[in-house]
This record gives structure tokens, sequence and C-alpha cells, in this order.
């Protein structure tokens, strides 16, 4: 397993990107949601978490991170923190998402009108079950304000984790192919991830992407994605090169 994991590193490490971006959006709605509501989806964030037999898409992706983060050596570093946050965002998404349940399904039920018979009896009770439903609204604060920490604190993580590997071709496709996605979930700290992987060298990404169209026999994007490049280095040789190569392959 592990030797699988080295041998496809650049894979994994593109899929964990992909999977941090699509749950960042996600869980930015639902904070988005509560901080207008004070309300959360509970089946987006059970949908998000899942379950051991329908693991959701936050637990795949803690999966993958102690896969190829996860260090025996117990050294500190980019990759092993990532291995931390991400793992911490699963548990307290998890916890996020029983909260939602609670407050959903259990919360709105204290709004019900008392049976007259016994409301003079029932009111002291009521208070207190109303304080927990409020201990309820205060933990759900507390979490999403605990997440957007982490998240913020994972696209930093990110950044170092990336920075100076301009040849890393799958990471490259994907930047290109979902750059979108990527400027939602990263925001203010998209253009720091792109300097940190591609210094004084933008015109990298272009070529990377251009060669992972090519190999993908996608000849027009690949066109696309070496004019690109040529636009921002009209000098570079490999960006030259590529452009007679899926040019002699395109058909006539």
């Amino acid at each position: 397993m592990l030797q699988w994991v080295e041998e496809n590193r650049e894979t994994f490490e593109r899929d964990v990107l992909h999977d941090f971006c699509v749950a960042s959006f996600a869980l930015s709605e639902q904070f988005i949601r509560f901080k207008e509501t004070g309300t959360l989806s509970f089946p987006t964030l059970r949908t998000l978490v899942g379950e051991p037999m329908n693991k959701g898409l936050l637990w795949r992706l803690k999966d993958k991170a102690h896969h190829i983060f996860r260090m025996h050596d117990e050294k500190l570093s980019p990759g092993t923190l990532l291995d931390w946050t991400l793992g911490y965002i699963f548990h307290e998404s998890l916890k996020l998402m029983e909260d939602a349940h609670q407050q959903q399904y259990y919360g709105t039920r204290l709004s019900f009108p008392p049976d007259p018979s016994y409301a003079e009896a029932l009111h002291p009770v009521l208070v207190q079950l109303h304080a927990i439903k409020e201990q309820t609204g205060e933990s759900i604060l507390r979490e999403v304000t605990r997440l957007e920490r982490l998240l913020q604190l994972s696209r930093q993580l990110f950044c170092r984790y990336f920075a100076g590997k301009p040849a890393h071709r799958p990471l490259a496709r994907f930047l290109y192919d979902h750059k979108d996605l990527v400027q939602q979930a990263f925001s203010l700290d998209y253009p720091p991830l792109l300097a940190s992987i591609y210094a004084h060298t933008p015109d990298q990404m272009y070529i990377e992407a251009a060669k992972s169209l090519l190999e993908s026999a996608r000849l027009p994007e690949a066109a696309r994605a070496v004019a690109k490049a040529l636009h921002l280095n009209p000098e570079n040789p490999t960006a030259q090169a590529l452009q007679k190569s899926v040019s002699s392959n395109s058909p006539k």
C-alpha cells in the first residue's frame, strides 16, 4: 500500500487539493447560512461527513491525507501539519453535524405550545431546556469559528507544501482546469498559492498543463494552454517546442 501511494503521490496530492477546495466551498456556504439565519443544513453536513459504510467527502479527504502526509518520524512539516488540520476539520465537522441535527430536529420542538393542563408545571423545565438549546447554538458558533480558522490555516499550509514544485504536472493540470473552483476556495490566498508554486515563472503552469493535455490527446485544449504560456513568455523554448508538437499532431 505504502509503495503504491508513493508511486502515485503527485496524483494523490492533486486529489487532496481538489477535495479540500470542494469541501471548503461547501462548508463556507453553510457558514454564510449560519451567520444569516442562525441555522445549518443537517442533510448537507451529513453528506459531507458521511458514515463508516458510506464515507463522505470530508471523511475521504481525512483518509487520503493520512495516507500521503502521515510520517513515522514525527517531524513537523507542511505535510504533517496538513494531515493534522484536515483531520481536525473532519472531526470538527462531525461535531457540527451533530449540533445541527439537535438544532434542526430537537430545538424546533420546544417552540410547540405547551398543553394547557401542564403549562404552569412545565414552565421551570422549559426554561432549562431552552437554556440547553441556547448552549447548542453557542457550540455551533464556536465550531464554525474553529472551522473557518482551520480552513484558513490549511490554505496557508497548501501554499507551503506545494512551494517550489513547478514541474508538478497533475497539480498544474488541476489548477488550469479548475481555476474558478480554486479561486473560490482560496480567495485571498489564491495569488500566494500560485506564487509559491511558480515564483517568477507563471508560464510554467500552462506548460505543464499543456503537456498533460497533449498526453491525453486533447490537442485543441493543449494548443490553448501553450498559447497562454507563450503570451506570458514568448521566448520560452519549451513552450515553442510544445507549440510545434501540438501543431504536428493536429489533424490536417
